[in-house]
């Protein structure tokens, strides 16, 4: 049993050795509702790619807030709701690539596909009335749970430059486009005293782009 063990960790580690790895930092990512983007890019061998350079990248990212309702309104029927931040997670983003690089192995011009899946849960409560300064007023003590995902299916473009001692370090910046589905899934509340909100799914565009820091941990012997 332990020769098995030892044999599968010494093939998945020629596995990894035999290619690039590398860790890259999305920073500025508080438009697309975010904190920061970790992001790991693997190059997949020659062994299983022939003589093209194909990579696949895995993205996390910690949400900055939770989706409220999403609606124009925060009134149905004569109530109003709003979202209590205490009692929701704002959830988290798992962003899979995968990547096709023209000329180098993960460096330079590169064409891909992009996929982005938003979590979030969130407690919308209802009130009876609020002032002009969206103040809320008089609880009814009923509520709503919303759990929000955000999926997004597209394509990119980029570049992606190596330098430093021992060509260690990256710079990569990429711009995209895709189809944004918004679903937000409502429970049929407690204590309501109005109709509440129906769940529903939503559709549109997404635009992708930004810049990313990083660092190639795993890169073969010979040079690229």
């Amino acid at each position: 049993m332990m020769r098995r063990v030892y044999t599968a960790c010494l093939l998945l580690c020629t596995f990894f050795a035999s290619s690039q790895l590398a860790i890259k930092l999305t920073p500025l990512t508080v438009f697309r509702n975010m904190k920061y983007t970790l992001h790991g890019e693997y190059l997949l061998p020659e062994s299983i790619t022939g003589k093209y350079s194909i990579s696949v990248a895995l993205g996390w990212s910690p949400n900055l807030f939770p989706k409220s309702s999403g609606l124009d309104s925060d009134k149905k029927g004569n109530y109003y709701f709003t979202i209590n931040f205490d009692k929701s997670n704002a959830g988290f983003a798992i962003d899979p690539e995968l990547r096709w690089y023209f000329k180098k192995p993960m460096q330079r011009y590169f064409l891909g596909v992009y996929s982005s899946f938003r979590t979030s849960t969130s407690v919308i409560e209802e009130y009876l009335n609020k002032d002009t300064s969206n103040t809320y007023f008089n609880p009814t003590l009923g509520y709503q749970n919303l759990s929000t995902l955000v999926s997004v299916f597209g394509i990119q473009m980029g570049y992606q430059k190596v330098f430093g001692p021992d060509n260690r370090f990256i710079l990569d910046t990429y711009i995209g486009f895709g189809n944004k589905i918004t679903n937000r899934n409502y429970d049929r509340g407690y204590q309501l005293s109005g109709p509440g909100y129906k769940s529903n799914i939503v559709s549109g565009i997404a635009l992708r782009g930004n810049v990313s820091i990083g660092f190639l941990l795993i890169k073969p012997s010979k040079p690229l």
